[in-house]
């Protein structure tokens, strides 16, 4: 089926995804209006062609859906829409995540985006640090926050992986991802710690 008003024709597949992709937003549709000052049809249109695929779709409406859960219960409320340099890049890197803790993780970056208390303080670099970690990699640095005082070192890295029910390697492997992003940094050969980009983007993430 082609459609008359667009320069390329689409098929009846397409269009079918098209319309399937707009029923899923349209829960969303008001958090939409109010974070981003657009309607489904329009994010739809902004993310293009191939990010049409359904799953894609159902993956950014249970981001937003938790982003907006996360300011209700902060009963924050957008002054206005974000600005589309931070929420189509953040949306295009999100959309292929369909692992509940990187999409908590996506969530948690928009929400803050939106929220008036916390949009000051928001990195475009946030998005590119979450789109390279793992599930596992925001679990350790959460767990070096919380738990070790910020260390991520010899010592804490046994008692890490034994809260988080892995193997050592496997905490190792994640503080040299979270070193490489730049949340973590080197004091010594035995001893890492949060970096303060990392402090910030934890900050940034909570509550």
């Amino acid at each position: 089926m082609g459609d008359g008003g667009s320069l390329v024709p689409i098929s009846d597949e397409q269009a079918k995804a098209i319309q399937e992709a707009l029923q899923t937003l349209q829960g969303v549709g008001g958090f939409l209006k109010e974070t981003l000052g657009t309607v489904p049809q329009d994010l739809v249109g902004y993310l293009g062609g191939d990010w049409l695929r359904v799953r894609r779709v159902e993956n950014i409406a249970r981001i937003l859906e938790k982003a907006n859960e996360r300011m209700k219960a902060r009963k924050a409320k957008a002054q206005e829409p974000v600005s589309l340099s931070i929420t189509l890049p953040l949306l295009r890197a999100a959309a292929d995540e369909s692992r509940d803790e990187l999409q908590d993780l996506w969530a948690r970056l928009l929400a803050a985006a939106a929220d008036p208390s916390r949009a000051g303080s928001f990195r475009l670099a946030f998005i590119d640090a979450a789109k390279k970690m793992d599930p596992l990699d925001a679990a350790v640095l959460h767990v070096a926050q919380a738990d070790r005082g910020g260390r991520i070192s010899g010592e804490d890295q046994n008692s890490t992986a034994a809260s988080l029910h892995v193997s050592r390697d496997e905490v190792d492997v994640s503080a040299s991802n979270l070193e490489k992003l730049g949340c973590v940094l080197e004091v010594n050969t035995q001893t890492k710690v949060i970096s303060p980009f990392g402090r910030e983007f934890l900050r940034t993430v909570s509550g």
